[in-house]
């Protein structure tokens, strides 16, 4: 039996409630001694049970940052991250990471191609090509600002690192801690029952090199979105849901953007349909951990651990065995 669901896609199917009902109804009417669930179950109540042990989920990593967070970090001995740059507002910096991430994503995309044709998981090579030209479109904003006050790239880049040693390690260490709970919580919940996210042991191979290039790309993002942006918000909820909604702004805008450009340069909106439902709750979570991690530890590392941990187990868990070579050449057929 064919059954065609112009509402779904190789993603969704599993979970479209007209999809499911129509396998049920076949699976019933074949086999009459065989009596599958009620669809509402697989389609309506466990999407209920997602949202509640996802909630609870987060509401738990919350706890552990602030718990782990004065457990681990001795706070006092220590001042927040923070990058000053002068005749900057809000509204400048904004204006600047949107318009350097969209003009110089490019550029930073053709960079990175040679590290995409060396991986043999070439869909998570392509997530991170196009994250890596918004870090470089980043990274030149940082290298100008800089030089307007008078301040180098490289010691922008050293400023998170500008610390006790036993801080440092304390810093990773909280990282590490708070990245391997998230993941853990998060697999138990979606991991089991909707979306896979621990690699198979041949892409698990190449997880080291594209876990490193999620760090260095996320360690740009925060001391950007962290050292500078967040540090020009007052404290306070609706301040901290504001910062975290616009840097998840910064992140999606440029994602939708550029795959609606490929898409349409290609005639296939493949990967703008595909990509775009698994970025908008990632990235939203990416953002809120970023600022909210930030805001408990006052350095960038434990959030750029754990966003880059859970990141790349999910990305490469998804990525089919495929060579960049190949993938390319996808574009030109």
């Amino acid at each position: 039996m064919i059954y065609l669901d112009d509402n779904s896609n190789h993603a969704l199917g599993d979970w479209d409630p007209d999809f499911i009902r129509e396998t049920r109804n076949f699976v019933a009417n074949t086999f009459p001694d065989v009596r599958p669930v009620d669809e509402n179950f697989y389609a309506n109540i466990r999407l209920v049970n997602l949202f509640l042990q996802l909630m609870g989920g987060f509401g738990l990593f919350a706890l552990l940052v602030e718990l782990l967070s004065n457990l681990i970090l001795k706070r006092k001995e220590e001042e927040p991250l923070k990058i000053e740059l002068e005749n900057e507002t809000i509204y400048s910096i904004s204006s600047k990471i949107f318009g350097y991430s969209l003009i110089l994503g490019l550029p930073g995309i053709v960079i990175f191609i040679p590290i995409l044709l060396i991986g043999y998981l070439a869909t998570a090579g392509f997530v991170l090509a196009l994250l890596f030209g918004q870090a470089f479109g980043i990274l030149i904003l940082l290298w100008r600002s800089g030089k307007k006050n008078n301040i180098s790239l490289g010691e922008i880049l050293k400023k998170p690192f500008k610390i006790p040693k036993g801080s440092l390690l304390r810093q990773i260490i909280l990282g590490i801690t708070l990245a391997v709970s998230l993941s853990i919580i998060i697999y138990l919940s979606a991991g089991l029952n909707y979306i896979g996210m621990i690699p198979s042991f041949i892409k698990i191979l190449w997880f080291p090199l594209y876990f490193g290039f999620i760090l260095l790309i996320f360690l740009i993002y925060g001391i950007m979105f962290q050292g500078i942006f967040q540090n020009k918000f007052d404290k306070g909820l609706k301040q901290f849901i504001k910062v975290s909604l616009m840097i998840f702004s910064f992140l999606f805008m440029y994602m939708f953007i550029y795959l609606l450009i490929i898409s349409l340069l290609m005639g296939s909106f493949f990967y703008f349909g595909s990509f775009l439902p698994f970025a908008l709750p990632l990235l939203l979570m990416n953002s809120f951990i970023f600022t909210y991690t930030y805001k408990k530890s006052g350095n960038i590392f434990a959030g750029v651990i754990t966003n880059a941990l859970f990141f790349a187990l999910f990305i490469c868990t998804i990525s089919p065995l495929q060579s960049g070579v190949s993938f390319i050449m996808g574009f030109f057929t």
